[in-house]
């Protein structure tokens, strides 16, 4: 009862956090559209998509792998912390001091260039925070890490606000991302090692262990990224500054959006590994489904939501100067559904240790993508890309889905998806009859129909969505 308890604490302080760590991002994000405008916003979307690039090359994997590797039974925690923060300083300073140098054979303009020198400091320190997410994860103790996150969130926020009145430039706003991310870089050490006692080391057993386990994790994640940020870069490449910016504008929406599903997998795939290592079948089934049902209440409306009010939602958080990237959001709005089922199955794959299997999978569709970016985006711009997302991202969840099917043969019940889809239905008809009112009215106004509706449909109640949110039992104290 006191494990359950704490589960249902340690989610709900989940919740609250995310949803403040999301409006604290809407507002930073709604604060530069409109002081750098369109253009500016284009070149500062330039730089860090680009950085983004190498940051999962530093990462490798590695993220994961350490959720993966300490969640497993007689884990030595303190060898794998020290051996894998070792690595991950290395990785980090290998390959961040690539980007400004690979930078300077684009065609981008010296501030983009600029901003990419310094944001490559922002992401050593964000990708070494991030490693240490595992150990509170282990311990459902997921609170210190979002308090790391808000200190972070609050601090650019903060920055942003008085950008205008100190005058500050794209660089100038980069060099907050580095100050935002080395405090939360600083309060994960702290928060860590007040856990764990352990210490940077070099063991090459231990390393050749961590890469084998990590690179196709590293690899699947660096296909994945290569065409989900490769739009940008090629945007940026055969567009203007301005059409980047609209699209970073909405893609920038669909990264604050499908942060949720990530947070979500971050507490249940300690619960998958320790299921599906200990050969209990069908609690991982069991684990499967709950998070099946709960990520499809919150995806299903995002599709039909994004449709209805793509262009007065982005009006409203980046100004009308950014209209079109309403008009590109009603693309990504579905994508942005279909990355939260993504990131389920995605997670399984790991979970299931099938990594070598899916990275194949990864490859192929980032092939397939990349050709459609160079074939169509100098002629369409960012419609293709927008298209070419919606794609890509559908392709990899089928793909996810038929690894985890054929190695578990879990297959998700659609009963609550189905209800979920008749909800949004609703939702979205009483978004098409209401009469003309802000956005800022009908946002609201509209999640509630969804949850009056889906209610009415027989889903769970608002308050009982959180034990669709929790495992019926502890994990990690099972023999």
């Amino acid at each position: 009862m006191r494990e359950t308890r704490k589960l249902a604490q340690n989610a709900a302080i989940q919740i609250i956090g995310k949803t403040i760590a999301t409006i604290m991002g809407v507002l930073t994000v709604a604060i530069l559209g409109r002081y750098l405008g369109v253009e500016g916003y284009g070149q500062f979307t330039i730089a860090l998509s680009f950085l983004s690039i190498f940051a999962v090359i530093v990462d490798f994997g590695l993220t994961l792998t350490t959720t993966q590797m300490i969640s497993e039974h007689e884990a030595d925690e303190p060898k794998l912390l020290g051996n894998l923060l070792t690595l991950r300083i290395i990785s980090a300073i290998l390959f961040l001091s690539l980007a400004p140098i690979v930078a300077v054979f684009f065609p981008y303009d010296e501030i983009i260039r600029l901003s990419i020198a310094v944001g490559a400091f922002s992401y050593l320190f964000g990708t070494t925070a991030q490693m240490f997410v595992g150990v509170f994860q282990k311990r459902m103790l997921m609170s210190r890490v979002v308090l790391a996150e808000l200190a972070n969130r609050g601090l650019v926020l903060l920055g942003v606000i008085f950008a205008p009145f100190f005058h500050l430039n794209i660089v100038d706003v980069v060099w907050l991302l580095v100050v935002g991310n080395g405090i939360q870089l600083l309060i994960m050490l702290a928060q860590t090692r007040a856990l764990v006692a352990f210490k940077p080391k070099l063991n090459l057993a231990i390393w050749k262990t961590i890469i084998v386990r990590s690179w196709p994790i590293g690899a699947s994640i660096f296909f994945n990224l290569i065409y989900m940020r490769g739009d940008v870069i090629f945007l940026s490449v055969f567009r203007s500054n301005t059409e980047t910016g609209l699209y970073g504008a909405a893609y920038k929406v669909v990264d604050v959006v499908t942060a949720i599903p990530v947070m979500y997998m971050g507490i249940a795939l300690p619960l998958l590994v320790g299921a599906w290592s200990a050969s209990r079948t069908n609690r991982f089934k069991d684990y499967m489904q709950k998070s099946f049902d709960f990520l499809s209440i919150i995806a299903t409306p995002i599709i039909f939501g994004s449709i209805a009010i793509g262009v007065p939602l982005m009006e409203l958080i980046m100004g009308r100067d950014f209209s079109q990237s309403g008009q590109v959001l009603m693309i990504l709005g579905p994508a942005a559904a279909i990355v939260f089922w993504n990131s389920l199955f995605g997670h399984a794959v790991v979970a299931l240790n099938k990594q070598k299997i899916m990275t194949w999978g990864y490859l192929a569709v980032a092939i397939f993508t990349i050709a459609g970016y160079i074939l169509f985006i100098p002629s369409y711009g960012m419609w293709a890309a927008a298209w070419l997302t919606l794609f890509s991202e559908t392709l990899i969840g089928l793909l996810t889905f038929l690894v985890v099917w054929r190695v578990s043969h879990y297959s998700p019940s659609l009963k609550m998806l189905s209800k979920a889809i008749l909800a949004s239905i609703i939702m979205f008809m009483a978004i098409m009859i209401m009469p003309d009112v802000s956005t800022a009215i009908m946002l609201p106004l509209s999640m509630l129909v969804y949850a009056v509706a889906l209610t009415a449909l027989g889903g769970p109640k608002p308050m009982e969505i959180l034990n669709l949110f929790l495992p019926e039992k502890p994990p990690i104290s099972q023999p």
